[in-house]
């Protein structure tokens, strides 16, 4: 028995990258971003940009999973302070993602609250990856000040 052809495999996920590279940069531009400006290397990430809407900073990867890659919009919505009850901030966040926010959840990135999306690259068109990012960069701008108002914390991520 003959092995399977891994190598054409291997193209259709390379191919797969590049064009999801390409829409995503195209996504970008039509937004209104310099994509030279956008482009960042982040760990974990086979590639990698950063956007700003208003306060938040909102984060667009790709990244490698078993089967395909995935794309990953989040943002650092806030950074958890000794002063955060966390209790009441965690049954807040809950409650938005079951009322308030669609395409998208807040998670717990210890000390950080995200708001992300995410999806598989496969099959991808234009008008997800618009949405996707339109879902995460107004939530996040939409709440980040809301929450450090409410619970504390400080806006953004962590300076490392």
């Amino acid at each position: 028995m003959e092995e399977p052809n891994t190598s054409l495999f291997a193209n259709e996920r390379e191919a797969n990258m590049e064009s999801t590279v390409a829409m995503v940069e195209d996504v970008l531009i039509e937004l209104g971003h310099f994509v030279n400006e956008c482009r960042h290397e982040r760990a974990g990430s086979a590639a990698a940009w950063t956007i700003r809407k208003g306060s938040a900073s909102i984060d667009i990867d790709i990244v490698e999973h078993p089967k395909s890659f995935r794309l990953r919009v989040s943002a650092t919505v806030l950074t958890l302070g000794k002063d955060v009850n966390r209790e009441s901030l965690f049954s807040r966040l809950l409650a938005l993602n079951a009322v308030e926010i669609t395409g998208a959840a807040f998670a717990l990135q210890d000390p950080e609250v995200l708001l992300l999306s995410e999806r598989s690259t496969l099959d991808l068109d234009r008008s997800e990856l618009r949405e996707l990012v339109y879902t995460v960069q107004n939530f996040a701008d939409e709440y980040d000040d809301k929450l450090v108002d409410e619970f504390g914390g400080t806006l953004g991520r962590r300076a490392d």
